[in-house]
This record gives C-alpha cells, sequence and structure tokens, in this order.
C-alpha cells in the first residue's frame, strides 16, 4: 500500500512539473526550474527507497538449523525464516514495476507461489516435529497356550503384515538415504549458480529470487527428511524386534496349538463351499467358453478370407482395397475381443481354484497335525503340498508375464485406436467416417475389456503369492515336527526326483545321427565309459600275460613285447567295435567313417599312418625287439626300450630315451647287435716298442683280456692274439675278443676295460708302449746352418775351447 501511495505521489508530482516547464517557458522565471529540478531529486529519492532489497547472501547449501537443536530452537530458525519470507514477497511486488525486462523466464507471480509454498513447507515441518515415531503394529490379543485354531491366525496375520510393514519401510528408508544425497548435491549446484548470479547480475531481481527460493526449498525439503529419517530409523528396529517376536511366537503358538474336532468340521464345511462355487463358476462359464472358442473360429476364417483379398488387390490403391483394409482390422480387434473375454473367464477360474486349494490345504493341514504316530503320513503331506507350491509358482510366473503382454497389447491397441481416429479426421466420405467410428468404438470395447483383465490378473497374481506364502509356513513348521531322517528322504524325494527328470532330458537329449542312429549324450557317456574300463582291464592283463611269458614259458622280453602289443591292439579294434554296437549305434554305418578316414589319410595322415604300419611290421617281423642294441642309420646307438605301434624308445648311452618312429626301422638300414645272438667281438689294436718280446707280448695280452669280466670264450669263440705288423714308431698287436651283449647298459666304453688291463700289464712288465718318433735327415745345409745344428744336437761331443768359440762367436 505505501509502495502505491509513493507511486501515486511521483505522478501527481511529474505533472507539476510538466506545467512548471510550460511556465517557465512563458515567463522565463527561474524559481519555477530550480523548484521543478528539487521535486524530481525528492521523488526519485523516495522511489529509490521503495526499491526492493537484493536477496541475502547464503554461505552453505544446507541449513543445519532447521532440522538439528531443540524443538524450540527449530521452531523459533523456522519463524523467523518465515518472517524473511513475508519481506521478501513485497519486495517481489516492489520489483514489479522498476523491472523492463521482457525476456525473464519466471514471471512475479510464479516467484511469489515459489515463496508460498516454501511457507507451507515450514508448516510441514513444523508438524513432522510434533510428529510422533510409529510404533508399528499393536500384538493381537491372544489366550494361550495352548492356542486355538484362531488365536494360531491371529499370530500368522500379524507376522505376516509385520514383515510386509519391515520390507515396505525399508524400501521407504533406502529411498530416503538417495534423496538425501540427491539433495544435497542439489543444493550445492544451486547454491553455485546463486551465488554467481548475485556477484553479476545486479539487475535481474526476479532471477534472483528465484534462484533463492529454490535453494530455500532445497534446504527445506533436506531438512523434513533429515526430521523423518531418525524416526524411521526408530520404526525399523521396532520392527526387526517385532518380526522376531512373531517368528519366536509362531513357532511356540503352532507347537502349543490344540485342533478341536469343531475346527475340522468348519475346514470341511469350507472346503465344501469353495468346491461348490468353483464347481458352479466353471458350469456357469463352461457354455460361454465354448461359444467363445466357436466364434474364435467363426473369425479367424473371415479373417483368412480378408487377407486373402489384401493379397489379391496388393498392386491396387482402390476404395475396395481401403474396405478390405478396414475389415481386416474390424476382424482383428473382434478376435481379440472374443480371446480376451476367454482369458478372463479362465482368470474368474484360476481365482475359483486358488480358494478351493487354500481350503482343501487348511483341511488337509488339520488333520495331519496331531499325527504322532504316522511321521509318513507328514512326510507325504509335506512332499505333496511342496510340489503344489511349485506349481503355484509357475503359475505365478505365467500371471505375471500375461500381465506384461496385456499391457504391452494396451499400448498397442491404443496407437491403434489413434490411427483409427487419424484416419476418421482424414475420411473424405460420410460412409467411411461411419465405419471407422464403428471401428473405434469397436477399439474402445477391446481397451475396456484389457483393463478388467489387468485387474483379474493382478488380483490372481497377488492370490498366487498369498497362498504360497501360506502353505510354504505351514509346511516349514511341519518339517520340525519330524525327525531329520525323515526330513532328509522328503528333501531327496523332493529335489533329486526333479533332478533325476532333468538328468534324463538332458542325457536322451539328440545331439546328431549317423545313418539311422541318433546319438545322444547318454550314448557318449557310455561309450566313453565302456573304453575307459575296457582299456584299463586290456592293460592290466597285457601286464598279466606278459609276467606270464617271462616267468612261465621263458620268452625273451621283444618276443613277449610283440606279442602283448599285437594283441593289446587287436583287443583294442574288437572291444571298441563292441562297445558301439553296445551303444546302440548302427555298424553298417562304419563305412563312411572309414571312407572319411581313408580320405583323411590320404590327405594329412600319411605319416602317421606310414609309423603305424611300420609298427606292426616290427612287432610282426621281430627284426627289432626290446632290449637290442641297434645303430640307426642315423647315427644313433642304443638300447630298445620299448616297442609301440606307432613309435619306438631307445634309450643311449648316456642315459637319453629318444622316441624314434617306426617309419626310420623300415625305411633305413638298423645295425643291430643282438638279432641272432648276442655274442659280438670286440677289436683292440695296441702297440709296443721295437724292444719288446713278441712271444711275452702275446702272453701279457691274453692275460689281460681273460681278466677282464665281459669277455667270454668257448670253441666257436675263442680269443686270439693277432701280430698286425711293423708300424712306424711300435710292433702292432690287436686282441680279438668276444663278449655277451645282454645285460649290457650299452657298447660304448667296452674297449676301455682292456686297455686298464694292459697298461697294467705292461707296467708290471716293464714293456714299453712308444710315443710317435720322427727322424729329419738333411742332405745339404751351409756351413753356419751345420755348426748351429752339431752344436745344438750334440754338444756333449765338443771339446771346452769348440763350446767357447761358440760362445764367443755369438
Amino acid at each position: 500500500m505505501v509502495f502505491v501511495y509513493i507511486l501515486s505521489l511521483f505522478v501527481k508530482f511529474a505533472t507539476n512539473i510538466f506545467k512548471g516547464f510550460k511556465k517557465m517557458a512563458r515567463h522565463s522565471l527561474k524559481k519555477y526550474f530550480y523548484s521543478s529540478i528539487l521535486l524530481i531529486s525528492l521523488v526519485f529519492v523516495l522511489a529509490l527507497d521503495c526499491v526492493a532489497q537484493l536477496p541475502p547472501e547464503v554461505n552453505t547449501p544446507l541449513e543445519n538449523s532447521l532440522y538439528q537443536g531443540s524443538t524450540e530452537e527449530i521452531t523459533a530458525f523456522i519463524t523467523q525464516r518465515q518472517e524473511q519470507i513475508s519481506n521478501i514477497i513485497i519486495n517481489i511486488d516492489k520489483n514489479v514495476v522498476i523491472e523492463t525486462d521482457k525476456n525473464i523466464e519466471n514471471s512475479a507471480t510464479a516467484v511469489k507461489d515459489l515463496f508460498l509454498g516454501l511457507s507451507l513447507q515450514y508448516k510441514s515441518l513444523l508438524k513432522e516435529l510434533s510428529r510422533t515415531t510409529a510404533t508399528g503394529l499393536n500384538k493381537p490379543s491372544v489366550s494361550g497356550p495352548p492356542y486355538d485354531i484362531e488365536g494360531f491366525d491371529k499370530i500368522i496375520s500379524f507376522q505376516r503384515q509385520t514383515s510386509l510393514q519391515l520390507a515396505d519401510s525399508s524400501k521407504k528408508f533406502s529411498l530416503l538415504q538417495s534423496r538425501l544425497t540427491s539433495l544435497k548435491e542439489s543444493a550445492i549446484g544451486q547454491l553455485s549458480e546463486y551465488a554467481k548470479l548475485l556477484k553479476t547480475d545486479f539487475g535481474k531481481h526476479l532471477i534472483l529470487y528465484e534462484k533463492y527460493g529454490k535453494l530455500l526449498t532445497l534446504q527445506g525439503e533436506y531438512a523434513l527428511l533429515q526430521i523423518k529419517k531418525p524416526k524411521l530409523e526408530v520404526q525399523l528396529a521396532n520392527l526387526h524386534e517385532n518380526k522376531k517376536f512373531a517368528a519366536a511366537w509362531v513357532k511356540e503358538a503352532f507347537a502349543e496349538l490344540k485342533i478341536t474336532p469343531e475346527d475340522i468340521k468348519k475346514a470341511q464345511k469350507l472346503r465344501a463351499e469353495r468346491q461348490t462355487l468353483f464347481k458352479e463358476a466353471t458350469d456357469a462359464t463352461s457354455a460361454e467358453y465354448q461359444d467363445l472358442n466357436r466364434r474364435v473360429l467363426i473369425y479367424e476364417a473371415q479373417l483368412n478370407e480378408a487377407l486373402s483379398k489384401l493379397e489379391a488387390s496388393a498392386a491396387e490403391n482402390t476404395p475396395e482395397r481401403e474396405e478390405a483394409t478396414i475389415e481386416k482390422e474390424r476382424i482383428e480387434l473382434i478376435l481379440d475381443a472374443l480371446k480376451l473375454r476367454i482369458h478372463l473367464i479362465n482368470q474368474k477360474r484360476l481365482n475359483c481354484e486358488i480358494k478351493t486349494l487354500k481350503s482343501n490345504f487348511r483341511l488337509q493341514w488339520l488333520n495331519n497335525y496331531e499325527l504322532e504316530g504316522e511321521k509318513n503320513r507328514l512326510s507325504d503331506f509335506i512332499k505333496k503340498w511342496s510340489q503344489e507350491t511349485d506349481k503355484l509358482t509357475r503359475k505365478q510366473e505365467a500371471t505375471t508375464t500375461s500381465i506384461s503382454e496385456v499391457t504391452l497389447a494396451r499400448a498397442t491397441l491404443t496407437q491403434k485406436l489413434v490411427n483409427i481416429l487419424n484416419k476418421k479426421t482424414a475420411a473424405e466420405t460420410s460412409q467411411l467416417r461411419k465405419t471407422l467410428d464403428s471401428l473405434a468404438r469397436q477399439a474402445d470395447k477391446v481397451n475396456e475389456n484389457i483393463d478388467k483383465l489387468i485387474m483379474a490378473l493382478s488380483e490372481n497374481d497377488q492370490a498366487l503369492k498369498n497362498a504360497k506364502r501360506e502353505i510354504e509356513q505351514i509346511l516349514d513348521l511341519t518339517r520340525f515336527t519330524i525327525s531329520l531322517s525323515e526330513r532328509i528322504r522328503t528333501w531327496s524325494a523332493l529335489n533329486l526326483a526333479g533332478l533325476h527328470d532333468h538328468a534324463l532330458n538332458i542325457l536322451y537329449y539328440p545331439l546328431f545321427s549317423i545313418g539311422t542312429s541318433t546319438v545322444n549324450l547318454l550314448i557318449i557317456l557310455k561309450v566313453f565309459f565302456l573304453l575307459f574300463l575296457g582299456i584299463f582291464f586290456l592293460r592290466l592283463l597285457r601286464h598279466k600275460i606278459a609276467v606270464l611269458l617271462e616267468k612261465k614259458v621263458g620268452m625273451s622280453r621283444g618276443a613277449i613285447n610283440s606279442i602283448t602289443t599285437l594283441g593289446y591292439y587287436a583287443s583294442l579294434i574288437i572291444g571298441v567295435l563292441i562297445i558301439l554296437s553296445t551303444a546302440g549305434l548302427d555298424l553298417s554305418q562304419l563305412s563312411i567313417i572309414l571312407g572319411a578316414l581313408g580320405v583323411g589319410i590320404g590327405f594329412g595322415l600319411q605319416t602317421i599312418t606310414n609309423n603305424f604300419i611300420s609298427g606292426i611290421i616290427l612287432l610282426t617281423e621281430q627284426t627289432v625287439k626290446v632290449g637290442d642294441l641297434v645303430n640307426l642309420e642315423s647315427g644313433l646307438v642304443g638300447e630298445v626300450k620299448k616297442l609301440a605301434i606307432r613309435a619306438t624308445v631307445v634309450r643311449t648311452a648316456e642315459g637319453e630315451d629318444i622316441i624314434v618312429p617306426n617309419s626310420e626301422f623300415i625305411s633305413g638300414r638298423v645295425n643291430t647287435w643282438t638279432y641272432g645272438d648276442d655274442w659280438r667281438r670286440l677289436d683292440i689294436p695296441f702297440g709296443v716298442s721295437y724292444d719288446s718280446d713278441p712271444d711275452e707280448i702275446v702272453q701279457l695280452a691274453e692275460a689281460a683280456a681273460r681278466e677282464v669280466a665281459i669277455t667270454r670264450e668257448d670253441f666257436m669263440h675263442p680269443l686270439r692274439i693277432f701280430f698286425e705288423g711293423f708300424g712306424d714308431n711300435s710292433l702292432d698287436f690287436s686282441i680279438r675278443v668276444w663278449c655277451r651283449m645282454t645285460n649290457l647298459k650299452a657298447p660304448s666304453g667296452l674297449k676301455s676295460d682292456y686297455y686298464f688291463a694292459l697298461f697294467r700289464k705292461f707296467k708290471d712288465a716293464g714293456v714299453t708302449i712308444p710315443f710317435p718318433q720322427r727322424d729329419l735327415h738333411l742332405q745339404s745345409a751351409s756351413p753356419e746352418l751345420a755348426e748351429k745344428l752339431h752344436a745344438l744336437v750334440a754338444p756333449e761331443k765338443q771339446t771346452p775351447g769348440d763350446r767357447i768359440g761358440n760362445e764367443l762367436s755369438k
């Protein structure tokens, strides 16, 4: 009001000033001019005094005084804030007159509404401060123990409601925590924008007030949630305690429950009523259900005809095609309506079925509760109704899926309805508009049926959840009344039976086909198991036969290895064929496999096949056997340790096991020292000085050779000493001695024993072993060279005077 009064004064003063200027122009009076200037200054000062002040500066994004401290302190601060908001609203009214910016996003009315809403928010804060903490549900009044069935139902209901309330409060607390974090981040951002605007944009008062108001709103909401938070924490703690108490109370009431014959009669009566209702509902909807299915078949046939007409006129753009399209859409809508009605009937039946199931469970539970001597019946009861809960779970999942599908269908129908209305608006003829209007009404009816179906599905979904929860709770309590062994047996019967069915489905699932035979996982596992078992027994039998042939028959290791290896692989091939036949595979289809194998051999398995066939040749011909000492064409020398079907293992003198492909033994030259027999002659050459007696040397060499442990001699293999000839530096001899190669590690190192023995004999007998000597004959040389050589070679033949002269000549 003050602002309006001052504004009116300003208008009067401005009028007087204008009149003064006119008089001054006529009379040229300076007095009027100066008085007018004085009046203008006065009015301007008064206007400045009335201009709204800027919003105050804010230092923190969140105001702790709104939620921290005593109730009186918070109330006083909120009252102070409310007075500040009233002043701000007055200042905003002042700004309406002096504000000239036409591009401001928010009007003064919107900003005032923001602060008025903030005032209401502070009132909510004051109400929340005075509100007490919710204590949760009150415990029902129940007499006991012992407890009757009505009291037990109240306790069960109390536990269920406590659990639901706890879940709801926990969800609220989680949302509150996330909202507090979000508000804090928003307040920090809003404070940054407000401080920046406060320093730069002095002329935009309404924008400043808007930013300030939004910051205060965030602070108020944050404070309100902070006040609610400790109350919600206390409520959660109380609910947790109530949940524990309710669980213990339910167990106690179940253990002390007293079932009377009247309770069983009531349960029987309730089941009979539910069964009657279910039968009546089924009978009442049976005729309608059949009629709807019949009509669905009729309209599906009409839809096929409409689609055929559309396909016939696919290349045409005529009114007849437009009518065929509309007819197709009409039939589709009628079909949707019919199917929705069928779905609704099924949901009504499902609802009655759930109620009947619950009453049937209650009656059976009451009948089986006090069967102390018939624990098997309790186990069967638990098993049966556990299977029923699994069925309820599947029905609930199907119901949830149906809700999603129907919701999606509703969105599709809404879009179709919009298209129909758009076509109706653009229709050129009245007949087409009438047809489209009828089509739109049909779509509205379908939409109504969808809404009814969604409500029915949601109701049944909740009913299925409740029924499943009630049955599972009673079953859990009943399990503790039977012994541990019965619980384990019941659990095994429930879980392992389903696991057995799943396992059979997996094992018999067809993977691929070979000819007329279908291969599944069971056949593969059977083949691998029998193959593993057969290989194990074949190896064991191979070892036993090898020991038997070695001890009883006295066969060589090479022959034993050949026989056992060939028998092993032959038995393995026969066993594989038997296993494949036992597994159910048609062996007549092996020609296909062998043909493919032949192609593979021709392209990439030539080397492997070569080694395989070479191994068969070695095992049958026995040209090389285990224990033979061989010298291959590649220079490899060693003992054959193992002869397999693909490769042979040869151990060298250095102890290395070399795996040699069998093809090297067939395609290359092999020097074996143990093929016919194990006799091997060694040739040991040696030489003595020319001063030695040859006969004595022969005797010494024979004695040395016989001292060596590996020396063997008989009439077929005599020991011989040969005089090989006159060497450059020695008389050359050689020992021709025989040895047996059986049980020798390697041939290398055999001559060393003979040389050691020869050296000892020659040393004891004083026989000199010569070293290489060379004689140099000079036919001509200079006198100086001859003299020097003479002095170096024979200095003992020179006289003392010659030696002195030679030294002086140097």
